[in-house]
């Protein structure tokens, strides 16, 4: 069975339309808050402002020049300037792969080591315990309920506010880069198939 050489990058400007085919997709749509009338040009105008906002950091999975999957970490300004808020999303069709791992080891990476930040936070649907048992293997933990925080598919939906604090153990740190190193080094060749978590922001 053929291989296929998986890239995690920084976003670019030329991937807005994989961008916006990713956001589309219907597992994508059904955990975040966005519409499904979103357009190409929206997403475009996101992509940019993402891509030169200092304080917003963005990679992706880039499989044989496609986007396949994208996490995004802002970090917060003034007092809370250690704070940073993540977003996730990995197409349909490549879920259940370990995307989401690599995406959020790379993030862990940046935030701990070169960011120095203290907290990373993510909103997540209680009805998606894919995503909410990935975070949790991160460290992430369940901090809060927002009731009816958002409207799909005909009904409101909880969400959880999940939090991570890092610890002040340097070895604790190293350990992630570890991870990710070695993680990289075993999807070099990698084979792509398809589940993941899915929180993204509404276009601007």
């Amino acid at each position: 069975m053929s291989s296929t050489r998986i890239t995690i990058r920084p976003l670019r400007f030329s991937d807005a339309e994989d961008i916006h085919e990713l956001m589309h997709m219907p597992n994508v749509l059904w955990g975040t808050a966005l519409l499904p009338s979103s357009t190409v040009d929206a997403w475009g105008k996101t992509v940019e402002k993402w891509v030169t906002d200092e304080q917003v950091h963005v990679f992706v999975v880039d499989l044989a020049g496609k986007v396949v999957g994208a996490i995004k970490l802002k970090v917060g300004r003034g007092r809370e300037g250690h704070v940073g808020k993540i977003d996730m999303a990995v197409h349909d069709a490549y879920q259940g792969q370990g995307i989401g791992k690599m995406l959020l080891l790379a993030v862990i990476d940046l935030a701990d080591n070169w960011l120095n930040l203290v907290r990373l936070e993510v909103n997540v649907y209680t009805d998606n315990e894919r995503a909410i048992n990935l975070y949790k293997r991160f460290d992430f933990e369940i901090e809060g309920r927002k009731r009816c925080g958002a409207f799909r598919h005909g009904s409101y939906i909880d969400s959880y506010i999940m939090g991570r604090v890092r610890v002040g153990d340097s070895q604790s740190q190293a350990d992630y880069a570890d991870a990710l190193t070695q993680h990289s080094e075993a999807t070099k060749s990698a084979k792509v198939g398809s589940g993941g978590p899915s929180e993204v922001s509404e276009p601007n």
